[in-house]
């Protein structure tokens, strides 16, 4: 998807649970899964 300027894009908790990625709050990242480092559970498509 193409937005226009400088959007910023929001993701939900279900695609970002699919992509078995985590927030961490206090460094306001993402960070992968540190049960499964290496893989996501779910490919996406």
């Amino acid at each position: 998807m193409v937005l226009p300027g400088d959007s910023e894009v929001l993701l939900g908790a279900i695609p970002l649970e699919d992509m078995d990625v985590l927030i961490d709050p206090l460094r306001q990242q993402l960070i992968v899964n540190p049960e499964h480092p290496y893989f996501a559970q779910m490919k996406m498509k």
